[in-house]
């Protein structure tokens, strides 16, 4: 009877919580612009500034939102275009919304999670990654917004990664992934259209 009693309780208490909140999907598309980075061997690589696209699942509630963001960015170095870089953000993130006008807000929120770092000349790696952002939605419709956003990410990387280093002095660009640099920053500036239900 006990146990019949605390699902009851437990399973109202979610169905009470649910009622009040509401999941947004949202599709996001933009430019994103990275720091050039300094590898052990005193390379220095620019990452080319390229498209991305990401989406998120988010619960709303009130003036804020929290949930799971994911974004992905494919680009090259800059001054070896043979070199292809791709990277994979999957994060939590969570925001507080302040009315604009009417049918205006604006937000800022953080984020933290995890950076996987691909390349056509190293094993892939993930680091640990984290940031800030912000942005302004307007709703067109009662489950319908657009917006536009800003977003910082930061990416620790040491040198503790997966990839072997060739070190005969001789040879170039073999120590390419890895970095002086303690961290990678990359922005990311996008329009995103949310649907809420």
């Amino acid at each position: 009877m006990n146990k019949l009693m605390l699902a009851s309780i437990v399973g109202l208490l979610l169905t009470s919580h649910t009622s009040q909140a509401e999941i947004g999907v949202t599709a996001y598309a933009g430019q994103t612009y990275s720091q050039s980075v300094t590898t052990t061997r005193q390379q220095k690589h620019e990452f080319s500034d390229d498209t991305h696209y990401g989406f998120s699942v988010d619960w709303h509630e009130n003036d804020t939102k929290y949930g799971f963001f994911y974004s992905k960015y494919e680009g090259e170095f800059e001054e070896s275009t043979i070199h292809k870089i791709k990277t994979e953000y999957l994060l939590f993130q969570s925001a507080v919304y302040r009315p604009v006008s009417d049918d205006l807000n604006a937000y800022i929120g953080l984020q933290l999670g995890v950076n996987r770092l691909d390349t056509n000349f190293a094993e892939a790696d993930s680091f640990f990654a984290t940031g800030l952002f912000g942005g302004l939605e307007y709703q067109v419709m009662d489950s319908l917004s657009i917006g536009t956003e800003v977003r910082w990410l930061a990416t620790i990387i040491d040198n503790k990664s997966k990839v072997t280093c060739d070190t005969d002095p001789e040879t170039k660009n073999m120590c390419s992934w890895h970095f002086d640099s303690e961290n990678l920053s990359q922005v990311q500036v996008s329009a995103n259209i949310t649907y809420r239900f």
